[in-house]
Protein backbone atom coordinates (compact mmCIF):
# COMPACT_ATOMS: atom_id res chain seq x y z
CA UNK A 1 0.00 0.00 0.00
CA UNK A 2 2.38 2.44 0.92
CA UNK A 3 4.51 1.63 -2.51
CA UNK A 4 1.28 2.57 -4.65
CA UNK A 5 0.76 5.94 -2.55
CA UNK A 6 4.11 6.25 -3.20
CA UNK A 7 4.09 5.94 -7.04
CA UNK A 8 0.82 7.81 -7.45
CA UNK A 9 2.72 10.59 -5.53
CA UNK A 10 5.73 10.67 -8.19
CA UNK A 11 3.01 10.34 -11.00
CA UNK A 12 1.48 13.59 -9.91
CA UNK A 13 4.76 15.55 -9.24
CA UNK A 14 5.87 14.41 -13.01
CA UNK A 15 2.09 15.80 -14.37
CA UNK A 16 2.80 19.06 -12.40
CA UNK A 17 6.01 19.34 -13.54
CA UNK A 18 5.68 18.39 -17.36
CA UNK A 19 1.95 19.13 -17.71
CA UNK A 20 2.32 21.43 -20.76
CA UNK A 21 5.33 19.54 -22.56
CA UNK A 22 2.99 16.70 -22.16
CA UNK A 23 -0.24 18.46 -23.40
CA UNK A 24 1.71 19.65 -26.35
CA UNK A 25 2.68 16.67 -27.45
CA UNK A 26 -0.26 15.24 -27.99
CA UNK A 27 -1.50 18.06 -29.40
CA UNK A 28 0.86 17.57 -32.39
CA UNK A 29 0.39 14.15 -32.12
CA UNK A 30 -3.28 14.66 -32.65
CA UNK A 31 -2.42 16.90 -35.82
CA UNK A 32 -0.08 14.52 -36.94
CA UNK A 33 -2.42 11.96 -37.34
CA UNK A 34 -5.24 13.79 -38.29
CA UNK A 35 -2.96 15.51 -41.75
CA UNK A 36 -2.00 12.12 -42.35
CA UNK A 37 -5.63 10.85 -42.68
CA UNK A 38 -6.26 13.51 -45.03
CA UNK A 39 -3.26 12.86 -47.21
CA UNK A 40 -4.04 9.04 -47.34
CA UNK A 41 -7.88 10.14 -47.79
CA UNK A 42 -7.08 12.31 -51.31
CA UNK A 43 -5.47 9.59 -52.76
CA UNK A 44 -7.72 7.51 -52.46
CA UNK A 45 -10.24 9.58 -54.55
CA UNK A 46 -10.86 8.01 -57.80
CA UNK A 47 -9.71 10.86 -60.43
CA UNK A 48 -12.62 12.47 -62.64
CA UNK A 49 -13.49 10.56 -65.99
CA UNK A 50 -14.93 11.47 -68.48
CA UNK A 51 -16.49 10.10 -71.49
CA UNK A 52 -16.26 10.82 -75.28
CA UNK A 53 -19.15 10.11 -76.81
CA UNK A 54 -18.58 11.46 -80.58
CA UNK A 55 -21.76 10.40 -81.88
CA UNK A 56 -24.27 12.30 -79.55
CA UNK A 57 -25.33 15.81 -80.24
CA UNK A 58 -23.66 18.64 -77.84
CA UNK A 59 -26.43 20.59 -78.30
CA UNK A 60 -29.16 17.89 -77.22
CA UNK A 61 -27.62 14.94 -75.20
CA UNK A 62 -30.77 13.04 -75.81
CA UNK A 63 -30.33 13.12 -79.82
CA UNK A 64 -27.83 10.14 -81.15
CA UNK A 65 -26.66 9.57 -85.03
CA UNK A 66 -28.31 6.22 -86.01
CA UNK A 67 -25.42 3.51 -86.00
CA UNK A 68 -25.64 3.11 -89.80
CA UNK A 69 -25.38 7.08 -90.26
CA UNK A 70 -22.37 6.90 -87.33
CA UNK A 71 -20.96 4.13 -88.88
CA UNK A 72 -20.49 5.15 -91.60
CA UNK A 73 -19.72 8.75 -91.62
CA UNK A 74 -16.66 7.09 -89.45
CA UNK A 75 -15.72 5.26 -92.55
CA UNK A 76 -15.77 8.27 -94.38
CA UNK A 77 -14.21 10.52 -92.64
CA UNK A 78 -11.03 8.28 -92.34
CA UNK A 79 -10.96 7.39 -95.93
CA UNK A 80 -11.21 11.22 -96.23
CA UNK A 81 -8.23 12.62 -94.62
CA UNK A 82 -6.16 9.71 -95.69
CA UNK A 83 -7.20 10.85 -99.63
CA UNK A 84 -6.12 14.34 -98.84
CA UNK A 85 -3.06 13.92 -96.67
CA UNK A 86 -1.91 11.58 -100.02
CA UNK A 87 -2.44 14.16 -101.94
CA UNK A 88 -4.93 11.42 -103.46
CA UNK A 89 -7.28 15.14 -104.16
CA UNK A 90 -9.66 12.64 -107.00
CA UNK A 91 -10.47 10.03 -104.68
CA UNK A 92 -11.31 12.86 -101.73
CA UNK A 93 -13.62 14.52 -104.35
CA UNK A 94 -15.09 11.51 -104.85
CA UNK A 95 -16.51 10.97 -101.52
CA UNK A 96 -18.43 14.03 -101.38
CA UNK A 97 -21.82 14.34 -102.29
CA UNK A 98 -23.14 15.36 -105.58
CA UNK A 99 -25.07 18.59 -104.08
CA UNK A 100 -21.89 19.75 -102.09
CA UNK A 101 -20.02 19.40 -105.44
CA UNK A 102 -22.41 21.30 -107.42
CA UNK A 103 -23.35 24.36 -104.77
CA UNK A 104 -20.20 24.48 -102.76
CA UNK A 105 -17.09 24.16 -105.45
CA UNK A 106 -19.25 24.56 -108.84
CA UNK A 107 -18.43 21.64 -110.37
CA UNK A 108 -15.26 22.75 -110.32
CA UNK A 109 -12.33 20.18 -108.97
CA UNK A 110 -9.37 22.81 -109.54
CA UNK A 111 -11.62 24.93 -106.75
CA UNK A 112 -11.57 21.62 -104.80
CA UNK A 113 -8.10 21.53 -104.95
CA UNK A 114 -7.32 24.60 -103.73
CA UNK A 115 -9.97 23.92 -100.91
CA UNK A 116 -8.23 21.25 -99.62
CA UNK A 117 -4.29 22.27 -100.21
CA UNK A 118 -5.31 25.24 -97.87
CA UNK A 119 -6.22 22.71 -95.26
CA UNK A 120 -4.13 20.22 -95.52
CA UNK A 121 -0.46 21.87 -96.33
CA UNK A 122 1.20 18.42 -94.28
CA UNK A 123 -0.29 15.48 -92.13
CA UNK A 124 -3.34 15.81 -90.51
CA UNK A 125 -5.09 13.65 -87.94
CA UNK A 126 -8.94 14.62 -87.03
CA UNK A 127 -11.34 14.32 -84.49
CA UNK A 128 -15.32 14.45 -84.78
CA UNK A 129 -18.35 15.27 -82.56
CA UNK A 130 -21.57 14.72 -83.19
CA UNK A 131 -23.12 18.85 -83.22
CA UNK A 132 -27.09 18.70 -84.10
CA UNK A 133 -29.19 16.69 -85.69
CA UNK A 134 -31.78 18.60 -87.68
CA UNK A 135 -34.25 17.49 -90.35
CA UNK A 136 -32.86 14.37 -91.45
CA UNK A 137 -28.37 15.98 -91.73
CA UNK A 138 -26.44 14.92 -88.97
CA UNK A 139 -23.90 17.59 -88.15
CA UNK A 140 -20.55 16.98 -87.03
CA UNK A 141 -17.74 19.51 -86.23
CA UNK A 142 -14.63 18.12 -87.46
CA UNK A 143 -11.18 19.52 -86.35
CA UNK A 144 -8.26 18.93 -88.23
CA UNK A 145 -4.90 19.40 -86.61
CA UNK A 146 -1.62 18.28 -87.96
CA UNK A 147 -0.37 15.30 -87.14
CA UNK A 148 2.47 15.43 -84.43
CA UNK A 149 3.76 11.66 -85.13
CA UNK A 150 4.61 12.31 -88.69
CA UNK A 151 6.01 15.41 -88.44
CA UNK A 152 7.59 15.63 -84.63
CA UNK A 153 7.07 18.19 -81.74
CA UNK A 154 9.66 20.69 -82.23
CA UNK A 155 8.47 24.17 -82.41
CA UNK A 156 4.91 22.85 -82.96
CA UNK A 157 1.89 24.35 -81.11
CA UNK A 158 -1.34 22.74 -81.11
CA UNK A 159 -3.44 24.05 -83.65
CA UNK A 160 -6.71 23.10 -85.40
CA UNK A 161 -9.00 24.01 -87.96
CA UNK A 162 -12.41 23.66 -87.70
CA UNK A 163 -15.71 22.95 -90.09
CA UNK A 164 -19.00 21.31 -90.20
CA UNK A 165 -19.13 17.96 -92.17
CA UNK A 166 -22.79 16.85 -93.03
CA UNK A 167 -24.12 12.89 -93.28
CA UNK A 168 -27.40 12.48 -94.75
CA UNK A 169 -29.63 10.43 -97.48
CA UNK A 170 -30.13 11.50 -100.73
CA UNK A 171 -32.96 11.42 -102.78
CA UNK A 172 -32.10 7.84 -103.43
CA UNK A 173 -32.04 6.90 -99.69
CA UNK A 174 -28.21 6.82 -100.18
CA UNK A 175 -25.44 8.00 -97.77
CA UNK A 176 -23.92 11.23 -99.01
CA UNK A 177 -21.42 13.65 -97.15
CA UNK A 178 -20.92 17.28 -97.61
CA UNK A 179 -17.58 19.42 -96.64
CA UNK A 180 -16.96 22.80 -95.78
CA UNK A 181 -20.19 23.42 -93.94
CA UNK A 182 -22.25 22.93 -96.68
CA UNK A 183 -25.70 21.49 -95.69
CA UNK A 184 -27.85 21.26 -98.87
CA UNK A 185 -29.29 23.41 -101.82
CA UNK A 186 -32.72 24.13 -102.41
CA UNK A 187 -34.27 25.09 -105.79
CA UNK A 188 -37.09 27.85 -105.33
CA UNK A 189 -39.99 29.65 -106.75
CA UNK A 190 -40.33 33.08 -105.24
CA UNK A 191 -41.49 36.32 -107.38
CA UNK A 192 -42.00 39.75 -106.96
CA UNK A 193 -42.58 42.44 -109.28
CA UNK A 194 -43.55 45.92 -110.23
CA UNK A 195 -43.14 48.52 -113.11
CA UNK A 196 -39.50 48.85 -112.56
CA UNK A 197 -38.17 45.53 -111.35
CA UNK A 198 -38.44 42.55 -111.38
CA UNK A 199 -36.85 39.84 -108.69
CA UNK A 200 -36.85 36.25 -108.76
CA UNK A 201 -35.85 33.91 -105.86
CA UNK A 202 -34.51 30.58 -107.63
CA UNK A 203 -32.38 29.06 -104.85
CA UNK A 204 -31.58 29.00 -101.75
CA UNK A 205 -27.34 27.28 -100.68
CA UNK A 206 -27.73 26.28 -97.10
CA UNK A 207 -24.33 26.44 -94.98
CA UNK A 208 -24.42 25.75 -91.28
CA UNK A 209 -24.54 29.06 -90.35
CA UNK A 210 -25.36 31.02 -93.24
CA UNK A 211 -28.53 31.51 -95.97
CA UNK A 212 -27.25 32.63 -99.75
CA UNK A 213 -30.27 33.05 -102.25
CA UNK A 214 -30.08 32.88 -105.83
CA UNK A 215 -32.05 35.78 -107.54
CA UNK A 216 -32.63 37.00 -111.18
CA UNK A 217 -32.97 40.51 -111.18
CA UNK A 218 -34.71 42.02 -114.50
CA UNK A 219 -34.76 46.14 -115.07
CA UNK A 220 -38.09 47.05 -116.24
CA UNK A 221 -37.48 50.47 -117.56
CA UNK A 222 -35.44 53.02 -119.22
CA UNK A 223 -33.86 53.81 -116.29
CA UNK A 224 -31.23 52.86 -113.51
CA UNK A 225 -31.77 50.79 -110.77
CA UNK A 226 -30.46 50.84 -107.40
CA UNK A 227 -31.09 48.32 -105.68
CA UNK A 228 -27.74 48.78 -103.02
CA UNK A 229 -24.87 50.86 -103.52
CA UNK A 230 -24.59 51.49 -99.36
CA UNK A 231 -25.47 55.16 -99.90
CA UNK A 232 -29.19 55.12 -98.51
CA UNK A 233 -29.76 56.13 -94.85
CA UNK A 234 -31.48 52.43 -94.48
CA UNK A 235 -30.29 48.89 -94.21
CA UNK A 236 -31.06 48.00 -98.18
CA UNK A 237 -31.35 44.42 -98.14
CA UNK A 238 -32.43 42.30 -95.35
CA UNK A 239 -34.40 39.11 -94.68
CA UNK A 240 -37.08 38.75 -92.05
CA UNK A 241 -36.74 35.81 -89.77
CA UNK A 242 -39.81 35.72 -87.81
CA UNK A 243 -40.06 39.47 -87.32
CA UNK A 244 -36.06 39.84 -86.50
CA UNK A 245 -34.38 41.74 -89.74
CA UNK A 246 -30.83 41.06 -90.78
CA UNK A 247 -28.92 42.58 -93.15
CA UNK A 248 -26.73 41.31 -96.00
CA UNK A 249 -23.51 39.77 -95.30
CA UNK A 250 -21.36 41.56 -97.95
CA UNK A 251 -21.36 44.96 -99.05
CA UNK A 252 -21.73 44.47 -102.77
CA UNK A 253 -23.40 46.74 -105.16
CA UNK A 254 -26.63 46.00 -107.11
CA UNK A 255 -27.32 48.29 -109.81
CA UNK A 256 -28.80 47.89 -113.04
CA UNK A 257 -28.93 49.43 -116.38
CA UNK A 258 -32.05 49.91 -118.61
CA UNK A 259 -33.38 46.58 -119.73
CA UNK A 260 -30.78 44.37 -117.92
CA UNK A 261 -30.85 41.14 -116.33
CA UNK A 262 -28.69 40.41 -113.53
CA UNK A 263 -27.67 37.17 -111.23
CA UNK A 264 -26.90 37.89 -107.98
CA UNK A 265 -26.01 35.62 -104.76
CA UNK A 266 -27.15 37.21 -101.03
CA UNK A 267 -25.74 36.03 -97.84
CA UNK A 268 -27.37 36.34 -94.47
CA UNK A 269 -26.91 34.80 -91.30
CA UNK A 270 -29.35 32.07 -90.58
CA UNK A 271 -28.15 28.64 -88.64
CA UNK A 272 -29.55 25.94 -90.34
CA UNK A 273 -30.67 23.93 -87.05
CA UNK A 274 -33.17 26.65 -85.70
CA UNK A 275 -36.84 26.81 -85.77
CA UNK A 276 -37.02 30.18 -87.14
CA UNK A 277 -38.02 30.61 -90.66
CA UNK A 278 -37.58 33.33 -93.17
CA UNK A 279 -40.26 35.03 -94.32
CA UNK A 280 -39.49 37.11 -96.76
CA UNK A 281 -36.69 38.92 -98.33
CA UNK A 282 -36.80 42.93 -98.51
CA UNK A 283 -35.29 45.73 -100.81
CA UNK A 284 -35.93 48.35 -99.00
CA UNK A 285 -34.62 51.52 -100.60
CA UNK A 286 -34.95 50.91 -104.49
CA UNK A 287 -34.03 53.92 -105.98
CA UNK A 288 -35.28 54.53 -109.61
CA UNK A 289 -32.62 56.92 -110.90
CA UNK A 290 -32.34 59.10 -114.14
CA UNK A 291 -29.32 60.22 -113.39
CA UNK A 292 -26.37 57.86 -111.66
CA UNK A 293 -22.62 58.15 -110.97
CA UNK A 294 -22.24 56.17 -107.55
CA UNK A 295 -20.14 58.71 -106.19
CA UNK A 296 -20.86 58.64 -102.34
CA UNK A 297 -20.54 63.12 -102.71
CA UNK A 298 -23.64 63.64 -105.08
CA UNK A 299 -25.43 60.51 -104.11
CA UNK A 300 -27.95 62.75 -101.67
CA UNK A 301 -28.57 64.62 -104.66
CA UNK A 302 -28.89 61.87 -106.99
CA UNK A 303 -31.54 60.22 -105.14
CA UNK A 304 -33.41 63.70 -104.12
CA UNK A 305 -33.88 63.81 -107.95
CA UNK A 306 -34.69 60.22 -108.74
CA UNK A 307 -37.80 59.18 -111.41
CA UNK A 308 -39.16 57.26 -107.84
CA UNK A 309 -38.19 55.22 -104.85
CA UNK A 310 -39.78 52.11 -103.69
CA UNK A 311 -39.85 49.11 -101.05
CA UNK A 312 -40.41 45.83 -102.72
CA UNK A 313 -41.18 42.33 -100.29
CA UNK A 314 -40.54 38.99 -101.71
CA UNK A 315 -42.39 36.55 -99.49
CA UNK A 316 -40.87 33.14 -98.87
CA UNK A 317 -43.25 31.36 -97.16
Amino acid sequence: MPLSTDFRLKIRRFWRKNKKIIIFVIVVLILIITINRILISMKKQDSPTTTYTPHVSVLDSSSEVPKKIASSFEEFIDKYVEYCNKKDYVSAYNLISEDCKKNYFNNDYNSYVEYVKNKFDQPKRYAIQDYSNYDGKYIYNVKIFNDFLATGLTNETYMYQEEKMIASYDENKNIVFSVGNFIKSEDLQYMASNEYLKAEVTKAIYKYSFVIYTLKLTNRSDYTIVVQDNNADTTEVMINVAGEYRGLEDNMNIVLQPGETKIVNLTFSKFYDTDTVVQSLIFDAVRVMEYYTGNPDTAEEEVANAKDKFSMSISLE
